[in-house]
């Protein structure tokens, strides 16, 4: 899987229609292709089997676990599957908790989770609105969507296409890590 590093912690940024479930969604089908086992935490409840299914995403190599809004379990649920080994991506989903919960995560988990992933070949991918693994984190992309493009002008209009643009905030220190500038139009 391109895009981001193995044994290391990268973090998908942005608001709401920026781009961020696609690039989940790519990154896991991406690695189900490979027979990789995949997990999401999924803070919020907000991952959609559907559309990722319709993604590439090979479901039957996927753990999906629901946290209910419970930010303080989605910490303790990405820190056991980390610790447990064998996954080739781990998608932890913050994109819908309020800042105020996220300001309480200690820095600990971080560290934790930094340490569980080094030197294995397990990504992890958090995604959310702003940073949170800060100095822990290997890569951090930030996506912002452009303008978008409608088929039809007048009262009933039909998305045709989105141009999305992503901004590398942090550099990669991995070897293992390539990045490449994505342009997304769909």
């Amino acid at each position: 899987m391109e895009g981001v590093p193995r044994g290391a912690i990268s973090e998908l940024l942005g608001d709401a229609s920026s781009g961020r479930t696609t690039f989940v969604q790519a990154f896991l089908a991406a690695s189900t292709a490979l027979g990789e086992v995949c997990a999401v935490v999924d803070s919020a409840n907000a991952f959609d089997p559907v559309s990722a299914a319709r993604a590439g995403v090979d479901l039957s190599r996927l753990l999906w676990v629901q946290c209910n809004g419970r930010v303080e379990h989605a910490m303790k649920v990405a820190d056991l599957i980390l610790h447990s080994g064998g996954f080739g991506l781990v998608v932890l989903d913050l994109c819908d908790v309020p800042a105020e919960a996220l300001q309480r995560i200690p820095v600990s988990y971080w560290h934790r989770f930094r340490l569980a992933i080094k030197n294995t070949n397990t990504a992890l991918v958090v995604a959310g609105q702003q940073a949170n693994a800060r100095s822990c984190a290997a890569l951090q992309l930030e996506l912002s969507s452009r303008r978008p493009e409608w088929a039809r002008p007048g009262r009933f209009q039909r998305l045709s296409g989105l141009d999305l643009y992503v901004h590398s905030r942090k550099p990669v220190h991995c070897e293992t890590a390539r990045l490449r500038a994505w342009a997304v139009s769909e």
